[in-house]
């Protein structure tokens, strides 16, 4: 018995240690809100120390990507005393600090900004420039903490897709459609200008929030499938608002970054519901699938113009794409533009071309 005795205690240990609960780390997901005309969107104007907070914060980032640590940390801890309800900035001054090496003063950062109530709980799940704060013991304990704040908050997050109207009289079947994808950490709200120029080319052109809102009026698209990004769109232009509106036969996606990956997967896997996609400078966690596109003539058929610019690795894919459209019988063009990751400089220019392609 002297030997059994332990051996019994060891397995109630291990089982007990098995049995304890796994923080719930998925990504919840909210519902849309409804889509609104431009003219009946009524825009949340911030508080002036947030504005303010976020213009230093901004200046940060900016400064943090460039590798200019010391000058990115005086931009966020300015951030920070502008607003001190504001977490977002001691969280990005986490980031700074472990990127040039200052791990303790990090941590200090990171746990200043959860006793800020952060709550951006997508950034902080797959953001690896939290460095050794990552790998802490408790940091899953923390990512718990965000999360459930996350729910709580995000709704009042989540964004509302906003339409333009054509300028152009409405065709008997209704007017084209395009929905515009915007990149990874970026807001609908920064393509509203892109929205005019499609609406002056007679499409109506709706800016869609991503459907993972982080902090502000940003967003971001699953990094894990392409489903929620398509139940989305279909929820906006099936909306009440495009009774005899809109013609769905006639529904094209235009994206950029995360946002081009996005538009590119949804219309290889819905053609019969989307009949075209813009895809500028696709990237972001499901790239790969780009790499092997399985295109389907019998469920539909759509046109596809690929864009990038003549720094990015993005060649490969243009053939691939070529070939793979050519066999299925789906037009198929691309274009490039000096440098990187990036519009082209004279979009507006090319815009009309790439109209008329979708729409030929």
């Amino acid at each position: 018995m002297k030997c059994i005795r332990p051996l019994l205690l060891w397995g109630w240990f291990v089982l007990a240690v098995g049995c304890v609960p796994t923080a719930d780390l998925s990504m919840p997901r909210f519902q849309p809100r409804p889509v609104v005309w431009l003219n009946n969107w009524q825009p949340q104007e911030p508080t002036a120390s947030r504005s303010e907070a976020e213009q230093f914060l901004q200046k940060g980032d900016t400064l943090k990507a460039l590798g200019m640590y010391d000058s990115a940390e005086e931009m966020y801890v300015r951030a920070a005393n502008a607003d001190l309800d504001f977490a977002f900035p001691m969280y990005q001054l986490a980031c700074n600090y472990e990127l040039c090496g200052k791990h303790d003063e990090a941590y200090v950062a990171f746990q200043q900004a959860m006793q800020r109530g952060f709550d951006d709980f997508p950034t902080a799940l797959h953001d690896d420039e939290l460095g050794k704060i990552r790998r802490r013991s408790d940091f899953n304990e923390s990512l718990a903490t965000i999360r459930t704040r996350y729910i709580i908050a995000a709704a009042e997050h989540v964004g509302q897709p906003i339409a333009v109207r054509p300028e152009t009289d409405k065709p008997p079947q209704g007017w084209p459609i395009i929905l515009l994808l915007h990149g990874y950490g970026d807001s609908h709200l920064s393509y509203l200008d892109e929205a005019k120029l499609w609406s002056k080319q007679g499409f109506v052109a709706v800016v869609v929030p991503g459907s993972v809102p982080t902090h502000g009026s940003y967003y971001q698209w699953s990094h894990d499938s392409i489903e929620p990004t398509h139940e989305d769109l279909q929820k906006i232009v099936n909306a009440p608002l495009f009774d005899g509106v809109i013609d769905l036969n006639r529904v094209y996606l235009l994206g950029f970054s995360q946002g081009a990956l996005h538009a590119m997967l949804v219309t290889q896997e819905h053609p019969d519901q989307y009949a075209g996609c813009v895809s500028l400078s696709p990237g972001g966690s499901l790239v790969s699938q780009l790499t092997r596109p399985s295109l389907d003539p019998r469920q539909g058929t759509a046109r596809f113009v690929l864009i990038h610019g003549d720094e990015e690795p993005h060649a490969p894919l243009v053939k691939i794409w070529a070939r793979e459209c050519d066999k299925a019988k789906w037009m198929f063009e691309s274009q490039t533009h000096p440098g990187g990751h990036h519009f082209p400089d004279d979009w507006e220019q090319r815009l009309p071309a790439i109209a008329t392609f979708l729409l030929k």
